[in-house]
């Protein structure tokens, strides 16, 4: 995907790197830092050529990603390269309603390539900017599309409540980065953990949510309105506050939730939405070690700001 950076971004995450080997006679192991190292790009080269039958004349890294390194092939086509294990519903993309780049099928005809111990997608390149606060009404109005699809043609499973974070930051509470604030950790767990088994009695109805709808994820056109919806990694059936609760990201969440026609919203749900992702997002960058000033930004300063935002949601809303 094409990123104009001429916009801010509502979220620009740091990028993490792949190690991509040539294969044997190409000379060595490049250094897993080195973004611009010519041999990954010719590893990666081959790897396309043999699963898709791709062959790139330019490949150059994207900047942007956490949980992936993305490369850009002849202006045509955008690589994505997991760092864990790949989503198992890219099939999903091929059924939406919705402006989705849809990935191509290997030779095999697979979803997802492998090349040594990585795994890999192709997307058709859709050229945009990342939206921005400034794009705020067509956000929500995109959410709402997707929001109101028939679920029942979905085929992907609800979404479990998420814990994953919980265990996480309990069994690292002295790790460097937050063991002198271990106390306001321990709090944070312990009322997601508390929430979670609260909303657990609250069954609402699902929707299809993207749960991380924002920044990056999101290309808009030229004429304003969304060309892409991206990074669908994450998606599942789970009620509507749990992509939401993003309205609280920007400046104006009371027009947002009017944008998007938010009514009877759970306020459960909705401290859930905003405390799984606090919580979420401090224990990745505790786990992998980085992007350490982002414990602050996507970690601590939500959690101090939770009592506002889930004011700010349960008001705005009829």
């Amino acid at each position: 995907r094409h990123i104009d950076r001429t916009h801010v971004p509502i979220i620009a995450h740091r990028c993490h790197t792949v190690l991509l080997r040539p294969k044997a006679g190409r000379g060595s192991e490049a250094t897993v830092n080195d973004v611009t190292r010519p041999k990954a790009r010719v590893a990666l080269e081959e790897h396309l050529l043999a699963a898709y039958g791709i062959e790139v004349r330019r490949l150059k890294r994207h900047p942007f990603g956490f949980e992936s390194e993305c490369w850009i092939a002849d202006d045509r086509w955008f690589v994505k390269v997991w760092h864990h294990d790949p989503p198992g519903n890219l099939a999903l993309l091929e059924h939406l309603d919705l402006p989705v780049p849809i990935p191509l099928r290997t030779r095999k005809g697979a979803l997802i390539a492998t090349a040594e111990a990585h795994r890999f997608a192709v997307y058709p390149y859709v050229r945009g900017r990342a939206a921005t606060w400034a794009d705020w009404a067509e956000i929500a109005r995109v959410m709402r599309r997707m929001h109101d699809l028939d679920v029942e043609s979905v085929d992907i499973p609800r979404a479990p409540l998420d814990r994953s974070g919980i265990e996480l930051l309990r069994a690292r509470l002295d790790h460097p980065w937050i063991r002198d604030r271990r106390d306001e950790v321990t709090r944070m767990v312990d009322r997601l953990e508390a929430v979670i088994e609260l909303a657990s009695t609250v069954i609402l109805p699902g929707v299809l949510c993207h749960s991380d709808l924002i920044g990056d994820n999101l290309l808009i056109g030229d004429d304003g309105r969304v060309v892409a919806m991206l990074d669908w990694d994450h998606a599942a059936i789970a009620p509507c506050e749990h992509d939401v609760w993003i309205a609280t990201e920007g400046p104006n969440a009371a027009e947002f939730m009017r944008a998007y026609g938010a009514v009877d919203l759970d306020p459960t749900h909705l401290e859930y939405a905003l405390l799984r992702r606090a919580v979420g997002d401090l224990a990745a960058r505790v786990g992998d070690e980085v992007d350490r000033p982002g414990i602050d930004t996507w970690g601590f300063d939500r959690w101090h700001n939770l009592e506002r935002n889930l004011g700010l949601l349960t008001r705005s809303h009829g």
